[in-house]
């Protein structure tokens, strides 16, 4: 599935910042989205979290972990998860993990989760894709 549009309808963190400027090695967040086509009908939602592991030395970056479940309405369910740089993701960068389908019509498919913010200052919105293969 391409050319999906996820809006966030919950968001939960222990960092005040919504806008991920100002992160730090404690942050532990939790977000709920619905996912949409590329014509708009719902396709399901995703829940999951994240955690800030470490800041980089070479870079300052933070590197986070996020971990998130997939349900679709066709009745797949999704399980995916990654490393992912916060700096470039908050910059709008995508960010691309692993995905495996863990029950449903596809289940067994494995692939990859990639999403990137369509709006830097609000992360409300994302773009995304999940692909997966037999």
């Amino acid at each position: 599935m391409r050319d999906l549009t996820e809006k966030v309808v919950e968001y939960r963190s222990n960092n005040a910042d919504p806008t991920g400027t100002t992160p730090t090695e404690k942050d532990f967040a939790t977000v709920r989205l619905e996912i949409f086509g590329p014509d708009g009908e719902p396709l399901g939602e995703t829940s999951g979290a994240g955690r800030m592991l470490f800041k980089q030395e070479h870079d300052g970056h933070f590197v986070a972990y996020f971990g998130e479940e997939i349900r679709l309405r066709d009745g797949n369910v999704i399980r995916a998860g990654g490393l992912v740089d916060d700096a470039r993701l908050t910059a709008g960068e995508a960010a691309t993990f692993p995905a495996v389908v863990v029950a449903g019509p596809l289940r067994g498919a494995i692939g990859f989760r990639w999403f990137r913010p369509v709006a830097k200052e609000t992360h409300d919105t994302y773009e995304s894709a999940i692909v997966v293969y037999r």
